[in-house]
C-alpha cells in the first residue's frame, strides 16, 4: 500500500500553488507569443510555477526561460531551481542535484542569503539515500529558521526532515523530527500542523508495530478532516490497517468498505484502489476465499487503469510541448529577421564585437560540453561498480524464485488452485522484502562515491535476524535447508544497521549457496563483555585450508559455484571484512571439509552512554 506523508501539500518550498485553473494556464501560453524578451521570462516563471504538478510541462518552459536568461542570473536562478525540482518528481535525482546548485551559486552571487534550493537538496539527498549530505542543509536550514523566528517553515523543515528518514527506513530518528515538530507547531499554535504531523507519527509507528499510538495518532486526524479527502481516506486505509494488524478484521472491513464507498463517490482512484488491496487481504483473513479474489481482480483493474490514465497525460504534455514549440519557432524566426535589420542598420562597425561574442559563447560551449563528459565518465565508472554489487547480493534472493515456480506448477498439476493465493502473497512479500534489499545496495553504490554514511545506532540484532530468515527462506526451503536464529536473549548492538545487515545477509547467503539440500544453517548469538558474538554456522561441503588464508581479499573476479549451481563475483566476502571493520569489529572462520563452516563476528554491543556521546 502507498504511504504518502500529508503535509506535503503545504511544504511548497517556493510558497506557489501547484495546482490553479487551467484558464490561467492557458491565458499564460496565448500571452507567451506575443511579449518582448523580459516580459517573456516574467510570463515563463509564472507557467513553470502554475505547472510545478506537471514535471514533464516544467522541464519544457524551464528550459526556454534557461536559452532566454544567460545574462539575467535572478531568472537563471529561478528557471534552474525549477528544472531541479520538476527533475526530482520524475526520479532523475543526480541531474536534479546538478541544477540545484547552480541555482544556489547565483543566488549567493546576487547577495541573496536564503534559497529555496537549500531546502529541496536536503530532500533530494534524502530520497537518495545520503543521509549525511541531507542532515548537513537541513540542520543549516532549522538554524537559520531559528534565529529569523520564522516557525512556519521551521515546522516544515522538521517534517521534511523527518521524511527523508521515514523514506530511507530509519524509523528511530523519523519519528525524533516528527515529534519535534510537533512539539513547534503546538508552541505557534498552528492546529492543521500539528493534527498532519500527528498523522505522519501514526504512519511511522504503524510501520515501526506501535500498534496503540498509531491507531491514537491516526483517528485524530481522520476525525480532524471532516470533509471527504484523498488526505482522509488514505489514513482511513491507514487506520484499518492497524486494525488488521491488531486482529480486529470486522472493525477493519467495515472502515475499508466505507473508505470505498466513498472514493467511489467522489472519484478517489487511489485510494480506492488501496482500499479494494486492503478489503482482499482482510477476507482472507477470515477464510472468505471467494470476495477476496473479487476484491483483488478489482485492485488489479484499477492499478492498470492508473497506469493507462498517467500514460495518456504524458501524452497529452507532449502534444502541448510540441504545439508551443511550433509557436515558438514561428516566433524565434520573426525575431531573427528583426535582428539582421538592425545589424545590418548598425553598420559594419559592429560586426567585430558580433564575432567576439560568437567566439566567447563557442568556447563556454566548448568548456560546459567537456566538463559534461568528465562527469558522464565518472557516472559510467560508478555505474559499473553498482552492477557489479547488485548482480552479487540479488543473485540468491532472485534464484529463490525458482522454488516458487516449481510449487505453482505442482499445485496447478494437483488442481489445488486454492492455494495460488497465499503464494501470491509470499511473492508479494518477497518482492518487498528484495526492495529494502535494492535500498541497501544503493547505500553501497553511494560508497564508490566517497558518501556512503556510517552512523551507528541501537540495533535489534534478534529483529534483524528474523527478518533475515524471513528474506532467505524460500531460497532455504528450495534446497530443503533448516534455516533458523537462535538467539535465547535480547541483543542490542551499537551499529551501523545498514552495512550490519549487509553483512550477516552475506553470510547466510553463502552458507546456504554451500550447504547441500538437506543441511542446515543456524545464527546463533551471545554477549562477551561489552561485545556481541554472532555466528553463522553451516552444515555445508567446507573451505579448503589453502583457501582460508586469503579467503577476504578480492584477488580476482572468480567465483566458486555452490552445491546447486549457484553463481556469484566473489565479492560478498571482501564487503564482509570492510563493514565488520568500519563498525569497530572483527571477524574469524573455522572450516572443515564436508563437515561445515562457521564464521564469528564480533561487534559492539549498545551503550547508552556511548548514545549519548555519539549525539
Amino acid at each position: 500500500m502507498s504511504k504518502k506523508l500529508w503535509l506535503s501539500f503545504i511544504i511548497q518550498f517556493v510558497g506557489l500553488i501547484a495546482y490553479s485553473s487551467q484558464t490561467k494556464i492557458d491565458s499564460l501560453k496565448e500571452k507567451l507569443s506575443r511579449v518582448d524578451v523580459q516580459e517573456k521570462r516574467e510570463v515563463l516563471t509564472s507557467l513553470t510555477a502554475y505547472l510545478l504538478s506537471q514535471p514533464d510541462s516544467v522541464i519544457a518552459y524551464a528550459q526556454q526561460l534557461i536559452d532566454i536568461s544567460q545574462d539575467d542570473k535572478y531568472y537563471l536562478a529561478s528557471a534552474y531551481f525549477y528544472m531541479g525540482q520538476a527533475l526530482k518528481d520524475k526520479g532523475n535525482y543526480e541531474q536534479s542535484i546538478d541544477y540545484l546548485y547552480k541555482s544556489l551559486k547565483l543566488k549567493l552571487e546576487i547577495n541573496e542569503k536564503t534559497s529555496p534550493a537549500e531546502t529541496l537538496l536536503a530532500t533530494v539527498y534524502g530520497r537518495i539515500g545520503d543521509m549525511e549530505k541531507s542532515s548537513l542543509y537541513f540542520h543549516r536550514l532549522i538554524k537559520e529558521f531559528h534565529q529569523n523566528e520564522d516557525s512556519n517553515r521551521l515546522i516544515q523543515a522538521y517534517n521534511n526532515f523527518g521524511e527523508a528518514f521515514y523514506q530511507n527506513n530509519q524509523l528511530d530518528s523519523a519519528y525524533y523530527y516528527f515529534s519535534i515538530g510537533v512539539e513547534h507547531a503546538k508552541e505557534a499554535q498552528k492546529l492543521v500542523y500539528t493534527k498532519f504531523l500527528t498523522g505522519n507519527l501514526g504512519m511511522v509507528n504503524l510501520k515501526i508495530g506501535r500498534l496503540d499510538s498509531a491507531e491514537v495518532q491516526l483517528r485524530q486526524i481522520v476525525d480532524y478532516l471532516v470533509k471527504v479527502s484523498d488526505a482522509k481516506l488514505t489514513f482511513q486505509i491507514l487506520l484499518a490497517e492497524v486494525y488488521m494488524k491488531k486482529k480486529q478484521v470486522v472493525k477493519a472491513i467495515s472502515l475499508t468498505q466505507d473508505v470505498i464507498a466513498k472514493s467511489n463517490k467522489g472519484e478517489f482512484k487511489e485510494q480506492l484502489r488501496d482500499g479494494y488491496k486492503l478489503l482482499s487481504q482482510l477476507y482472507e483473513i477470515q477464510g472468505d476465499y471467494e470476495n477476496s479474489l473479487k476484491s483483488y481482480k478489482e485492485f488489479i483493474e484499477l492499478d492498470n487503469s492508473l497506469k493507462d490514465i498517467e500514460v495518456i497525460r504524458k501524452i497529452g504534455d507532449m502534444k502541448t510541448e510540441f504545439e508551443v514549440g511550433q509557436k515558438q519557432a514561428e516566433l524565434d524566426l520573426v525575431n531573427a529577421e528583426r535582428d539582421k535589420e538592425r545589424l545590418i542598420t548598425i553598420g559594419i562597425s559592429l560586426l567585430a564585437a558580433v564575432l567576439l561574442i560568437l567566439g566567447l559563447v563557442i568556447l563556454k560551449y566548448y568548456r560546459q560540453k567537456t566538463k559534461t563528459n568528465e562527469e558522464l565518465e565518472r557516472l559510467n565508472q560508478t555505474k559499473d561498480k553498482f552492477f557489479s554489487i547488485i548482480s552479487h547480493d540479488l543473485r540468491g534472493p532472485v534464484s529463490s524464485f525458482f522454488g516458487i515456480s516449481r510449487m505453482i506448477k505442482s499445485l496447478v498439476n494437483r488442481q489445488q488452485t486454492e492455494q495460488l493465493l497465499a503464494i501470491a502473497d509470499d511473492i508479494d512479500e518477497s518482492v518487498d522484502r528484495l526492495s529494502a534489499l535494492l535500498d541497501n545496495l544503493l547505500n553501497w553504490a553511494m560508497q564508490q562515491q566517497g558518501h556512503f554514511p556510517n552512523v551507528p545506532e541501537k540495533v535489534d540484532l534478534n529483529e534483524v535476524a528474523e527478518d533475515l530468515i524471513r528474506t532467505l527462506d524460500t531460497m532455504a526451503k528450495g534446497k530443503q535447508i533448516d534455516l533458523q536464529a537462535q538467539i535465547e536473549q535480547p541483543i542490542y548492538l551499537w551499529v551501523d544497521k545498514n552495512t550490519t545487515m549487509t553483512i550477516l545477509r552475506n553470510l547466510v547467503n553463502n552458507a546456504l549457496k554451500f550447504t547441500p539440500d538437506g543441511g542446515s544453517v543456524t545464527i546463533s548469538a551471545s554477549k562477551n563483555a561489552d561485545q556481541a558474538v554472532i555466528e553463522v554456522i553451516d552444515s555445508g561441503v567446507g573451505i579448503p585450508q589453502e583457501k582460508l588464508k586469503n579467503l577476504f581479499q578480492l584477488q580476482d573476479k572468480k567465483s566458486t559455484y555452490g552445491t546447486s549451481g549457484e553463481k556469484g563475483l566473489g565479492l560478498g566476502l571482501q564487503l564482509v571484512y570492510e563493514f565488520v571493520e568500519m563498525n569497530g569489529g572483527k571477524i574469524e572462520v573455522s572450516s572443515q571439509e564436508l563437515v561445515g563452516t562457521t564464521f564469528t563476528v564480533t561487534l559492539p554491543l549498545y551503550d547508552l552512554e556511548e548514545e549519548v556521546i555519539a549525539t
